[in-house]
């Protein structure tokens, strides 16, 4: 895992978490012109860089090492946490864990659900799916539709192309059986929750976080797709992002 900084330490700090199967650069870099105002960190997670081919072996463990990455280099104390996707995830636990301070929290489509049976089938379109972009072919549009939303070909633009089926099956192993922390209902500050219309798992998201986050505001993206705000739109992204930030 490593961690990439942009900005000044005197701003505010803002941490983002990628997505399953793509990058930090992959997903935000885009955003970087639009945030010089702010002290930007990206967490390029095990599995997903170049600089660590390992897999991803762990998602408890991962969460503990972004944890300490905070706790020690940041002092325990963010201002703002964004996580897209498998980054929602892992951002939902980290303020579930309460050993870290975080002002305020944006989740972009994470997966937080316990899909039961269809976890095995969700698992293995997303390892098919992932293996036909490998290969330079063309993804069936039907099995496009279920990992990435309907007519969403941003997905394919973000994805990192040495990712595991072992990574892959290790994280959805995880967020496909999501489990909840009751701690999670302590977390008392603003959290904005944003999801594509097209995006049918992040939608069972949506109304699981709701009940642990009385809080959260939601904003659905009409005729979007999973990533594909964040891939399109990278100003109309950050600019949103800076207001929830600011106000």
């Amino acid at each position: 895992m490593n961690f990439t900084c942009y900005g000044e330490k005197s701003n505010k700090s803002i941490l983002f978490i990628h997505g399953l199967a793509s990058t930090a650069d992959l997903c935000f870099k885009p955003l970087l012109p639009y945030l010089t105002d702010y002290d930007v960190i990206f967490c390029e997670l095990d599995g997903h860089c170049d600089s660590c081919i390992n897999d991803m072996i762990s998602m408890e463990k991962t969460i503990e090492d972004i944890e300490s990455f905070i706790l020690n280099e940041l002092n325990g104390e963010l201002y703002g946490l964004c996580g897209f996707s498998m980054g929602g995830t892992l951002a939902v636990d980290l303020i579930s864990r309460d050993n870290i301070r975080v002002e305020k929290v944006l989740l972009d489509a994470p997966i937080t659900v316990d899909l039961g049976l269809m976890a095995y089938p969700c698992t293995y379109a997303f390892i098919i799916g992932t293996n036909i972009i490998k290969k330079g072919k063309k993804i069936p549009k039907c099995l496009l539709d279920l990992v990435a939303g309907k007519d969403n070909t941003s997905i394919i633009e973000m994805m990192y192309a040495k990712i595991s089926k072992t990574t892959i099956k290790n994280v959805c192993n995880y967020i496909y059986h999501y489990k909840f922390s009751e701690n999670l209902k302590k977390y008392p500050k603003p959290v904005l929750f944003w999801r594509g219309s097209e995006e049918p798992i992040p939608a069972k998201s949506q109304k699981n976080l709701q009940k642990y986050l009385p809080q959260i505001t939601v904003e659905v993206f009409e005729n979007m797709g999973h990533g594909q705000f964040l891939h399109e739109r990278p100003k109309e992204y950050a600019e949103r992002l800076k207001k929830f930030m600011d106000d």
